[in-house]
């Protein structure tokens, strides 16, 4: 870093002995030698972002026997400078602040004068920048001169009291999403005048609504947040793209800015729909054993990890058999069905009861995302176990309880049986069309 600095301050001493100047005498003829005077600057480096006061002296009384090719002649060296007046031209990056000039007056023969121009150096210029310094003035009463001088600085980063910070970082491609950019004042000086440009590149989105807005002013410690909506497109760069933000305000008389770029991180998005719903039986009666089934459809623009479905269950309800239930891997625009059962207790009034089932997967960030829907479950009068007390045929269960169970077991293993047998059967006759 040490090397390096030492070798950007060589270029601009390189710069500054090789600066161009550019002269322009009038006056009646013969027009004599302007006084021989020279421009230097003993600060070398601009603060990016804010406005430098920067100390350019002008001498009178440099070098005897130098020459300007617009005069022809040589210098003579004793001749005052009346009527100064120094300005900066405009430059990339580097802006001069109310009307850029500043009158001085007379510089004796010999001496030298100070002036703080004040100049707005822009938070993108480059690592080394050059100004051009007019110098106007009269000379022996009847002549004028102009010329124009180059100083080369550094220009780094001295930093700035207004932090800013933008939540979320992560974004749903394809969707609309709502940023905060907050900025917070951390130094001890009010920030007025506070105003706002911002966006990203047009390949990853649009800000909806204006690109722009004022905040006035933010005291010392005091935070502001701006609400700035924007549409992520569903091309958006996979890993991340920037939101570009450039504030200006002024600090005191000087103005400043600050440019600030936010990696935001798409991620697609995961809508998982529920659709073909169907309770069996239809009707629970109170003691018995409700199957609840339905498709997951995933139609949002990114596959959802490790799905699993859960439901709450409510106050005379217990799960029968896993809950949750492990679903896994859903792809975007694919299915995946899912089944729960659920056991009323003897105790249930008649009625419609509000299940919540539990959706929870992991995106494309590994992030845990929890969604919910209900369904609704009605139960009906009478009993899942008539006794000879109501004129029913008895139909008795055993002490532990299990009659349901097992008639799900049974009718279970009827159907893996009956599935084993077709896939057999399939596999025997292709082995014999094969022979």
């Amino acid at each position: 870093m040490i090397r390096t600095r030492t070798w950007i301050m060589v270029l601009i001493a390189a710069f500054a002995v090789s600066g161009i100047a550019v002269a322009g005498t009038s006056g009646p003829s013969p027009i004599p030698n302007p006084p021989a005077f020279s421009v230097t600057s003993n600060s070398l480096v601009f603060c990016r972002g804010e406005t430098n006061y920067v100390p350019i002296t002008i001498t009178d009384g440099g070098p005897a026997g130098a020459s300007y090719p617009s005069v022809g002649v040589s210098n003579l060296t004793g001749t005052a400078m009346d009527q100064v007046e120094l300005s900066v031209s405009p430059g990339k990056g580097i802006l001069p602040e109310g009307v850029g000039t500043i009158y001085i007056g007379v510089i004796h023969a010999n001496s030298s004068t100070t002036a703080n121009m004040p100049l707005f150096v822009s938070s993108n210029a480059s690592l080394i920048t050059s100004i051009g310094v007019q110098i106007q003035y009269a000379y022996d009463v009847f002549y004028t001169d102009s010329e124009t001088r180059n100083l080369t600085f550094e220009v780094v980063s001295c930093g700035s009291p207004l932090a800013i910070s933008v939540n979320p970082k992560t974004v749903t491609s394809g969707e609309i999403q709502n940023l905060s950019i907050n900025f917070t004042n951390s130094g001890n000086t009010t920030l007025n005048n506070l105003y706002v440009h911002y966006g990203v590149p047009g390949v990853d989105g649009a800000v909806v609504g204006s690109t722009q807005a004022e905040l006035g002013s933010l005291g010392p410690m005091m935070t502001d947040r701006l609400n700035v909506s924007l549409f992520v497109s569903r091309n958006a760069s996979i890993e991340s793209f920037p939101l570009n933000l450039t504030a200006t305000f002024y600090k005191g008389d000087n103005l400043e800015q600050v440019s600030n770029s936010t990696s935001l991180i798409p991620i697609g998005s995961i809508d998982l729909l529920s659709s073909g719903l169907t309770l069996s039986p239809t009707t629970t009666s109170p003691g018995g054993i409700v199957s609840i089934s339905f498709v997951l459809t995933d139609i949002g623009t990114s596959g959802a990890s490790a799905v699993s479905v859960g439901a709450i269950t409510p106050s005379g309800f217990s799960s029968f058999g896993s809950n949750p239930v492990y679903v896994g891997d859903i792809s975007a625009d694919s299915q995946a069905p899912v089944t729960l059962s659920l056991v009323a207790s003897n105790t249930l009034k008649p009625g419609t009861y509000k299940i919540p089932m539990r959706i929870s997967y992991l995106n494309s960030l590994r992030q845990n995302i929890t969604t919910t829907s209900v369904v609704n479950v009605t139960i009906g009068s009478g009993s899942a176990y008539p006794t000879e007390a109501n004129g029913a045929t008895a139909v008795r269960r055993g002490s532990s309880g299990l009659l349901p169970l097992t008639i799900l077991l049974a009718l279970a293993l009827a159907c893996v049986s009956y599935l084993f047998l077709k896939e057999r059967k399939k596999g025997r006759k292709h082995r014999e069309a094969k022979e």
